[in-house]
């Protein structure tokens, strides 16, 4: 199974699903936008990249 390399926001209790923003897992093709998003998402929980959210490399595949 192949996939794309996207970026996308994790958090160690959350992990990627984003509670106050999506339904779901959201993932980029470009890191600069996972950073905007992740300095958001810390921004409003008062965290920061070490004890909270996270850009992270993953890999995006189709579900079968």
């Amino acid at each position: 199974m192949t996939g794309k390399i996207v970026w996308a926001a994790w958090h160690p209790r959350h992990g990627f699903e984003i509670p106050h923003f999506y339904d779901g897992a959201v993932a980029f093709a470009d890191i600069d936008d996972a950073v905007r998003l992740v300095r958001t998402l810390n921004a409003d929980d008062k965290t920061n990249n070490r004890n909270g959210w996270r850009a992270v490399k993953t890999i995006l595949v189709r579900a079968p």
